[in-house]
């Protein structure tokens, strides 16, 4: 089993880099960049020779219906095992690969699990002010 991140630019070995720093080399993960150089053949092409090696797999793409999306989506034809999720965060990446058992579930619960990990950990700040008490004017 294995997670094959990619997306437009350099957005997979972007998380390559974040996910080096914060947790050092995570086995299991393959990070395919889609570049402006690159034609929607060459992209197939490196995710085939990827499944080649391990036809179980959970594509983790940045955007819903973009280019490396849509490629590993053609792709289940020939691998129907694979699973492709889009718009998760790094942050869910983090959580199910530290943690380590993720290689034995299946591309589908693993995909599953993805997507709940990335809802629970998109959040937003609210500020809220401080009340402080008020001074007595005595300076005692």
């Amino acid at each position: 089993m294995q997670i094959i991140v990619s997306g437009h630019g350099h957005f997979a070995t972007g998380l390559q880099s974040n996910i080096k720093l914060l947790a050092g080399d995570l086995p299991g993960l393959s990070f395919v960049d889609f570049t402006g150089e690159m034609d929607e053949q060459q992209l197939a092409a490196k995710f085939t020779s990827l499944l080649e090696k391990d036809d179980q797999a959970l594509f983790f793409c940045d955007l819903l219906g973009g280019t490396p999306y849509k490629q590993a989506v053609l792709l289940t034809r020939n691998f129907p095992q694979i699973a492709i999720v889009a718009g998760c965060n790094v942050g869910s990446l983090l959580e199910i690969c530290v943690a380590g058992d993720w290689q034995k579930e299946s591309p589908t619960a693993l995909g599953e699990k993805f997507v709940i990990v990335s809802q629970q950990a998109t959040k937003m700040f609210h500020h809220r002010h401080v009340q402080t008490e008020p001074e007595d004017g005595d300076g005692i």
